[in-house]
């Protein structure tokens, strides 16, 4: 009897450890598919200009515009295969548990994409400032000695007059 209640308690408590694992794939399709919704909000309000005949954001895409067309395709990608996931999900999880599965990989590894494109675009943007920070920096300094040789000539030549 007891070998026989040890068998259910174990096959209830797989049960359990995997619908709890099937609420957290839901949980992140959901946070998933808000985030990219969120995304494509914000992509949509940023103030754009023409680059080659399509609409580039200006804010930080107008020197990248093949990343900001990576970026849109990620989160469209990552949006659709949260949504497809959550449809799959919600309706018949036990039936199309593989494809569900490949739905959440998919959507996943679009919204890392994403995110991973806003981050190289983001450092190539502040490399760009600390580049020129550094080039301006560089020519204050040279414009510096310039005025200090200046008036240095100004005194040696005002020293051997005098």
């Amino acid at each position: 009897m007891n070998l026989e209640k040890q068998t259910i308690d174990t096959e209830t408590h797989t049960y359990d450890v995997s619908s709890s694992q099937e609420k957290l794939e839901i949980r992140l399709l959901i946070f998933i598919s808000y985030f990219s919704f969120a995304i494509a909000l914000l992509i949509l309000f940023l103030p754009h200009q023409n680059v080659n005949g399509s609409p580039v954001p200006t804010f930080l895409f107008a020197a990248h515009p093949s990343l900001f067309h990576a970026l849109v395709f990620a989160v469209m990608l990552s949006f659709a295969a949260a949504s497809g996931g959550l449809l799959i999900g919600i309706n018949s999880r036990r039936q199309y548990a593989t494809v569900q599965r490949c739905y959440f990989v998919i959507s996943v590894v679009s919204l890392a994409s994403a995110l991973s494109i806003l981050a190289c675009v983001l450092f190539l943007e502040i490399f760009k400032l600390v580049c020129s920070w550094i080039n301006l920096r560089q020519l204050n300094e040279d414009e510096v000695d310039s005025v200090l040789v200046f008036r240095f000539r100004k005194i040696g030549s005002a020293y051997a007059q005098g």
